[in-house]
Formats: structure tokens, C-alpha cells, sequence
């Protein structure tokens, strides 16, 4: 039998990651993945354990390096809440468009989520880095009125569905000549427009 390479389990993830851009969550399976990274089909079973374990292991990674996208993206933004805040929802969104197989992994709860799978803690990491920029921003005066809680979802809510219609091209018309960076500022920057009191006191 040849002797598997010794980044197997990068391979694997690899592949998976692409398989699911290309064809979606659920066509995932170890024969295919296996084929894919060049390995043999019990390869995949040694290092994840079964299907679920992969995708696992890729929401982990797609998680991690979201939440370091965004908190970049808001750091080189200086000291403004405001800015902070705006810079890491067009990251968001950019690092949909760029790793399309991890974010669709990364949302599937039902697969994801189970009796004896909890959330993944790099979920939840996203989400506190969400939380600590939109508490600045509200310190400063944004969505005054609204709880932190509440301009979290909507700001979350508001990038991921851009994300995923960006992802499925249904949002851009055919017969108008718009990228996506266009429509990224368009939206996100309507967001922070609508969250910053600044410019109706």
C-alpha cells in the first residue's frame, strides 16, 4: 500500500473545502474527498472520524481566520468606533466572497450542532469580536435607542445575507455593470450611515 503523504490531513481539509465551494455541504463524502486529496479512502476516517468531523474542523478554521479578518480590518481603522465597526463588516463580506467553502460549512447548525457536538467556542469567539466592536461603537453614540444586542444581529444580519447573495450572484442585475466591491461600500456603508447619530445631532 503507498505510503500517505505526510499533509494528509491539510489535503483533506483542502478538498473538502473545495468540494463544498463547487457542489455544496452535502456532497461531502470521504470516497470523493479521499479521491480528491489524493488519498486512500480509510485516510480521511483516521484523521475526522467520520464526514461531520471534517466539516467541523473546517468551520473551526473558517471561524478562526473570520474573527482575525474582522479584528484587523477594525484595528487598522485607528481609533474610531465608528470606522472600527465599518471596516469589519466589509471585511465580513470579503472573506465570504474569498473562501466560499468555508463560510458555507461555517453556518450549517443542523450538521454542525448536535446532542454531543456543542458550538464550536470559534463561533462564538466571531461573535464576541462582533459584540466588543458594536459596544464601542455604542459608547460613541451608534443605534442610540437600540441595545447592543440588537444592532449586533442587525449588523451581522445585514453582512451575512449580503454574503450569501453575493455568493449565489442573485443580488447584482444582469444588465447593470456593478462589482462587488461597489456594492459592498453601497451596503455596508448605508448600514454605518444609519447607525451613526453623529450626523443627525
Amino acid at each position: 500500500m503507498p505510503k500517505e503523504p505526510v499533509d494528509a490531513r491539510r489535503r483533506i481539509l483542502d478538498a473538502s473545502i473545495e468540494l463544498v465551494a463547487e457542489q455544496g455541504v452535502r456532497a461531502v463524502s470521504f470516497r470523493e474527498v479521499a479521491r480528491r486529496a489524493g488519498v486512500s479512502h480509510q485516510t480521511p476516517y483516521h484523521h475526522f472520524g467520520d464526514h461531520v468531523g471534517i466539516l467541523r474542523e473546517v468551520a473551526r478554521e473558517g471561524f478562526t481566520n473570520l474573527a482575525d479578518a474582522m479584528q484587523s480590518a477594525a484595528d487598522r481603522a485607528g481609533d474610531d468606533p465608528y470606522k472600527a465597526l465599518h471596516e469589519a463588516g466589509v471585511a465580513y463580506v470579503k472573506f465570504a466572497r474569498a473562501h466560499v467553502g468555508h463560510f458555507r460549512v461555517m453556518f450549517q447548525g443542523t450538521l454542525l450542532v448536535s446532542a454531543d457536538q456543542p458550538p464550536l467556542e470559534e463561533g462564538e469567539r466571531t461573535f464576541e469580536t462582533l459584540a466588543r466592536l458594536v459596544t464601542a461603537a455604542h459608547r460613541a453614540g451608534a443605534g442610540r435607542g437600540l441595545s447592543v444586542e440588537t444592532i449586533s444581529r442587525l449588523c451581522w444580519s445585514t453582512v451575512h445575507g449580503l454574503s450569501l447573495l453575493l455568493i449565489e450572484e442573485t443580488l447584482r442585475a444582469k444588465h447593470l455593470e456593478v462589482d462587488d466591491a461597489t456594492i459592498i461600500k453601497q451596503v455596508v456603508g448605508a448600514l454605518s450611515r444609519l447607525l451613526d447619530d453623529r450626523r443627525r445631532s
